[in-house]
């Protein structure tokens, strides 16, 4: 999290749009708002704002993540997709569990992940499902983290781990933990932020995740494993920042056809640069190659590419990607007039390199953002739909509710090219 969006963070609260135990939408590698080219008025004047895409709640909910279940012992659930997104329910932050039985043309709640236990502050969850067992857990468990403690002063921020054996619905805490921050120590970055779970070729359980608390270094990226699902190896870095200033995060994986990885994060920085979206590739999700490998960056044939919040995903029907980030840019640095906030990302290789082309997102915030903030088109997740035809989306939007700004989630589904 950077000053920038500490010192919003404390004027949200202090107006009453989020609850004060409840640091909501903490971006964690974001870099001062981005360099002075990259937020350029457009000259090109965008279309009349419409907002597509179906309320996933009445309520605020957001940073939503999807998962479609494929190895549940109950055989009726497999090929449901399961919702999760960050919720409150009075000053107690939650994970909140949707699940669609009709390949995402409708939610419905399932669940809740909440413990009395958790300190104050709660920031971006994440829900993985084991493709094959890992110790005592089988296939099919779903495993649920988040940033736990960031508004909670002496605390170090952890990342606790809870598990379900029935699709989502019930959830219990697993009593291990996938990463520990510090104690402040004269008010440096402390954090942990955006656990996200994978499993390895080997079938080892790997947990990334975006982290404050190396001396000399603003943010870094690392990775932690686990044969067991309960103990961990020491962090090791995935992505380093090459000057103290640099923040890369919010890394988010796929496992591609024939097996190997691919991976999207942003590289951010204090200094202002411009949080530019980069893929690294993986044959066994282990080995990410050198830390200071920043790997390459998506763009279209005319140069657009993404800053802010990427996510990616695998498309097995077309045997290519799709990637969408926060805010679309041209090639010469300024936010792209009629495509920001309403496009996708296809690849033109199955393992992402080459131009890529692109489609209209199936959900489309009313205002989409030219500055980075927590809410607006956040780190949308994506997910093909059983046929391969059709791109599930969740995107989240400021709107008014009971007379308060707050932000909410919505789904829809787009046509993706034969």
């Amino acid at each position: 999290m950077t000053l920038l969006m500490k010192i919003w963070q404390k004027l949200l609260l202090a107006a009453g749009l989020v609850p004060a135990l409840l640091l909501i939408g903490a971006c964690a590698s974001c870099g001062g708002g981005g360099g002075t080219t990259s937020t350029t008025t457009p000259s090109v004047p965008a279309p009349a704002p419409v907002r597509t895409g179906t309320l996933l709640s009445e309520a605020s909910v957001f940073y939503p993540r999807l998962v479609r279940l494929a190895h549940q012992s109950d055989a009726s659930l497999n090929g449901a997709v399961i919702a999760s997104a960050m919720g409150f329910e009075g000053s107690q932050g939650q994970g909140r569990l949707f699940i669609s039985r009709d390949d995402g043309a409708s939610y419905a709640p399932l669940g809740t992940v909440s413990d009395s236990r958790w300190p104050k502050g709660l920031c971006c969850g994440s829900i993985f499902e084991l493709r094959s067992p890992v110790g005592a857990l089988p296939a099919g468990t779903l495993l649920w983290s988040a940033s736990i403690g960031q508004d909670t002063p002496g605390t170090a921020m952890t990342h606790p781990i809870y598990r379900s054996g029935d699709g989502g619905k019930t959830w219990t805490a697993l009593g291990a933990t996938c990463g520990v921050g510090r104690k402040p120590r004269n008010g440096d970055g402390t954090g942990i932020w955006e656990p996200e779970f994978q499993q390895a070729k080997d079938g080892t359980l790997v947990c990334m995740y975006s982290d404050e608390t190396d001396d000399g270094a603003s943010q870094v990226l690392k990775i932690t494993t686990t044969a067991d699902g309960v103990s961990w190896t020491a962090p090791r870095l995935l992505v380093a920042a090459v000057k103290a200033s640099d923040r890369p995060g919010m890394a988010v994986t796929t496992r591609l056809g024939d097996g190997s990885y691919l991976m999207s994060y942003e590289f951010c920085s204090t200094a202002g640069l411009d949080c530019r979206v980069y893929l690294k590739r993986s044959a066994d999700g282990l080995d990410w190659g050198s830390p200071t490998d920043r790997g390459f960056e998506p763009k279209t044939a005319d140069g657009r590419w993404f800053r802010h919040a990427p996510t990616v995903v695998w498309l097995p029907a077309s045997q290519r990607l799709a990637l969408v980030g926060q805010i679309l840019n041209t090639s010469a640095g300024s936010v792209d007039a009629t495509g920001n906030g309403a496009t996708v990302f296809l690849s033109s290789t199955a393992d992402g390199s080459g131009t890529w082309t692109t489609v209209p997102a199936p959900v489309v915030p009313l205002s989409p953002p030219t500055q980075t903030n927590w809410c607006q088109n956040y780190s949308s997740p994506l997910l093909p739909s059983a046929d391969g035809k059709q791109l599930l989306m969740l995107g989240s939007d400021f709107e008014m509710l009971n007379g308060a700004q707050v932000c909410r989630t919505r789904f829809g589904r787009g046509a993706l090219p034969g």
